[in-house]
C-alpha cells in the first residue's frame, strides 16, 4: 500500500493508487473521479485493442471522446488477465496500492484468481470495489447488463411515458449514476481505513444504485405501505416545456401561450418574477452558454491523437487541494514499461512477458 504524502499537490487523493481492472462506462468513470481529484489510477487493459469503449461513439484520428473524458488522468498498462503470467503482474500491482476497482460480472475475477478474497491476502488494507449489472444472486444475476436494461427494471421508463407511450431516458443514465455512487463509495472506505476499519470489499449492483437513484420521487406513490395514502403526481408533472418563437423554455406549468416571446424574453420575464426558468438548449448551444461561460465549466485542450477538444472540468471545486486535468487518456499500454519498472522489472523481462503474450 502507497503512503500518501504530506502535501496534496495534485488534489486531495494525491497518494492514493488505483488499479482500475473495469471496462466500458461504470468502472472507468469512477475511476476518473478518483483520477481528477488526485489518485495515481493505472488502467489495466487487455494487449493490443484495449477497452471496447476506444471504438464507441464520436472519434478523430481513432480517439472516441467519451474513452478521452472518462479516461483522462490515467495511466495504461497492457495485461492480459487469462494469462497466468499476467495475474502475477496484477497481484504484484495489488500489493502496492490502496484500490482495486472491477466490473465484471460476478464470479468471473474469482476464476481468475483475482477476486477480493485472494487479493485481500496480499493486500489486508485493500479497498476492494466490485461494479455488477445485478449484484450475486436473484433471477437476472448472470445476465448481461448495459443502461436500458437498468432503465427497464428501475421504472424510469414507465415515468418517461407520454401520450407516445413509455420512453427510455436518451443518455446512459444508470452507468453515470453508479460510476458516482461507486467513487463516493470508495473514498467512504478510504476514509474508513484511515480511521482503523482495515481493508473492505464494496459492492454495488447497477440495479441497486438506479433503484436508490430514482426512490425520493419517481417512486413517492410506492414508498408507503399499506391504506391512507395521498397519492401524488409525478414531481415532473410540475414542470412543462414550452414554445417560444425561436426554440422552448423549460419552467413551471404557466398555462398561457408563449409562443409570441423569444425564448431569452421569457427567461427575463419569468427570472425577474423568481420563476426558476431556463432555454432549452440545443447541444450545440450548451458550451456557449452565458452561465457555463461564466463559471469557465469547459477547458479546451489539445490531445496528442484526437486534437483540439472541450472536455468538463473537475466538478468539485476544493478551495485547499485543487483538482486538475493532469494529462490526456492514455494509448493503450502507454506507460506498461514505466510502470512494471515501478515494480522492479528488467527491459529483458518485460520482453520475455510480451512474447509469451501476458503483457502488451
Amino acid at each position: 500500500m502507497s503512503k500518501a504524502p504530506n502535501t496534496f499537490e495534485h488534489g486531495p487523493l494525491t497518494g492514493i493508487r488505483v488499479l482500475d481492472l473495469s471496462s466500458v462506462v461504470s468502472g472507468p468513470m469512477a475511476a476518473v473521479v478518483l483520477a481528477d481529484q488526485g489518485a495515481d489510477v493505472i488502467k489495466v487493459e487487455p494487449p493490443g485493442w484495449g477497452d471496447g469503449i476506444r471504438n464507441l461513439g464520436a472519434s478523430r484520428n481513432g480517439l472516441s471522446a467519451i474513452f478521452a473524458m472518462i479516461n483522462r488522468n490515467k495511466r495504461s498498462i497492457g495485461i492480459n488477465l487469462k494469462h497466468p503470467d499476467g495475474q502475477v503482474l496484477v497481484k504484484a500491482l495489488v500489493e502496492k496500492v490502496d484500490v482495486v476497482l472491477q466490473n465484471y460480472r460476478p464470479g468471473k475475477m474469482d476464476r481468475l484468481g483475482l477476486g477480493y478474497d485472494q487479493l485481500c491476502l496480499l493486500n489486508p488494507e485493500l479497498i476492494y470495489a466490485s461494479i455488477s449489472g445485478m449484484g450475486e444472486v436473484g433471477p437476472y444475476a448472470e445476465q448481461k447488463v448495459y443502461d436500458y436494461v437498468i432503465q427497464g427494471i428501475s421504472g424510469v421508463i414507465d415515468a418517461q411515458a407520454g401520450q407516445g407511450g413509455p420512453q427510455m431516458v436518451r443518455t446512459i443514465i444508470y452507468d453515470k449514476v453508479t460510476a458516482l455512487t461507486a467513487a463516493q463509495g470508495i473514498t467512504a472506505a478510504l476514509l474508513a481505513r484511515e480511521r482503523g476499519a482495515g481493508g473492505q470489499h464494496i459492492k454495488l449492483p447497477m440495479i441497486h444504485a438506479g433503484i436508490y437513484f430514482n426512490w425520493p420521487d419517481l417512486m413517492w406513490n410506492y414508498s408507503f405501505v399499506g391504506d391512507g395514502v395521498r397519492r401524488s403526481g409525478d414531481l415532473a408533472d410540475m414542470y412543462e416545456i414550452n414554445q417560444a418563437n425561436d426554440g422552448a423554455i423549460v419552467s413551471h406549468r404557466l398555462g398561457a401561450d408563449t409562443s409570441g416571446y423569444s425564448a431569452e424574453q421569457l427567461v427575463e420575464i419569468l427570472a425577474a418574477s423568481d420563476i426558476p426558468v431556463s432555454k432549452v438548449n440545443r447541444r450545440d448551444e450548451v458550451a456557449r452558454d452565458p452561465q457555463v461561460q461564466a463559471l469557465d465549466l469547459l477547458e479546451t485542450t489539445e490531445h496528442p491523437r484526437g486534437g483540439t477538444m472541450q472536455l468538463p472540468r473537475p466538478p468539485v471545486t476544493f478551495s485547499a487541494t485543487p483538482s486538475e486535468h493532469r494529462y490526456h487518456s492514455p494509448e493503450t499500454g502507454e506507460h506498461t514499461v514505466e510502470i512494471l519498472s515501478e515494480l522492479g522489472l528488467e527491459f529483458s523481462e518485460m520482453q520475455a512477458l510480451a512474447r509469451a503474450g501476458a503483457i502488451g
